[in-house]
């Protein structure tokens, strides 16, 4: 009898063994812009924390297949079958977005003209040929533009055998609030009689614009409720985008919008301009030329570097594994 049972439970291991499911191994692809090596190095040191726990690659550009074809290569080759893919973006709203996500076969099609490719992986940051490729892109122009060396309708999704989870970008996140806070009030002497002006690169549609306004709207908020515990007390705070891209009608309208925000404010306090960038020495400085001429305190510090954005990478890909678990068997 006990003969019986023990090849009853040899049995029974083998075929159970049949169906174990391998553990999943998970690995976080960054997807960033992307610059000089300087600004690319300040994303990396900010997902330092993140390479103890996980393999992490990075994917510079504006939703370029190569690059991100490359981190997810990257990824798999080390064994990963699970992958967060973090957008350390200003918005969710946007062209670059919504390639990526195509790329990534979280979409059918594609719903905008293809972004140009760009080599952000750490050579020289050429702004006159960035900005010519950010232009080429716009909505406005440029619709025939090829994507890298294969023409814009070849553009199609990657080839990923891992599972992805793709997280939302900075958004309107709370720690952006906080920092955005903090940039503020490092130039504040007198905050009752300071108004405080969010000033954010923006996209060139319309549509995608009003959602940037309303997470920079919300930012905003969150900025003023941060205030009613650890102060300085703002008499205002209030956020646009410069649209630094779009057609000359509608960069024109938002240049004039800015100045006159800063004009109309420092007739009763003294204005603070705070850029709502992710890392310095890129398009930030746009907006300071804007306002040449107008009474404003300003310092160009843009969200890196920054701890907290380290905490909003590893906030995004727990967020990412509550939501879809891993499979531990």
């Amino acid at each position: 009898m006990a003969s019986i049972r023990k090849v009853f439970f040899i049995c029974l291991v083998f075929v159970l063994g049949g169906f174990t499911v391998k553990a999943q191994k998970v690995g976080v692809m960054i997807m960033a812009h992307g610059g000089s090596q300087q600004w690319n190095d300040l994303v990396v040191q900010a997902a330092q924390p993140l390479t103890k726990k996980y393999i992490v690659s990075y994917a510079w550009g504006m939703g370029d297949p190569i690059t991100l074809q490359k981190a997810v290569d990257e990824l798999e080759s080390k064994g990963v079958t699970k992958i967060i893919a973090v957008p350390l973006f200003i918005s969710s709203h946007s062209m670059v977005i919504r390639q990526t996500e195509f790329l990534l076969g979280l979409r059918d099609k594609m719903t905008d003209p293809p972004m140009p490719s760009m080599d952000h992986s750490g050579g020289s940051h050429d702004m006159s040929a960035m900005k010519s490729a950010h232009e080429m892109a716009s909505t406005h122009g440029g619709h025939n533009m090829s994507h890298g060396n294969a023409p814009a309708a070849e553009l199609k999704p990657l080839k990923i055998k891992a599972e992805l989870v793709v997280t939302p970008a900075l958004d309107d996140n709370q720690i952006v609030a906080s920092i955005l806070r903090d940039r503020a009030a490092a130039l504040s002497t007198n905050p009752s009689k300071e108004t405080v002006v969010l000033v954010a690169h923006g996209p060139n549609g319309e549509e995608d614009n009003q959602k940037w306004i309303a997470n920079l709207e919300s930012l905003s908020q969150k900025i003023q409720k941060i205030q009613e515990t650890r102060g300085p007390d703002f008499k205002q705070v209030f956020a646009v985008t410069v649209r630094d891209d779009a057609d000359k009608a509608i960069f024109d309208q938002a240049k004039e919008q800015l100045r006159a925000l800063v004009r109309q404010a420092g007739l009763s306090g003294s204005v603070i301009v705070v850029p709502v960038f992710l890392s310095s020495g890129g398009r930030e400085h746009a907006v300071a030329e804007r306002l040449e001429g107008l009474n404003y305190k300003w310092n160009g510090k843009a969200l890196l570097p920054d701890p907290r954005l380290s905490d909003f990478l590893a906030g995004s890909v727990n967020d990412a594994l509550k939501k879809s678990p891993v499979s531990k068997r």
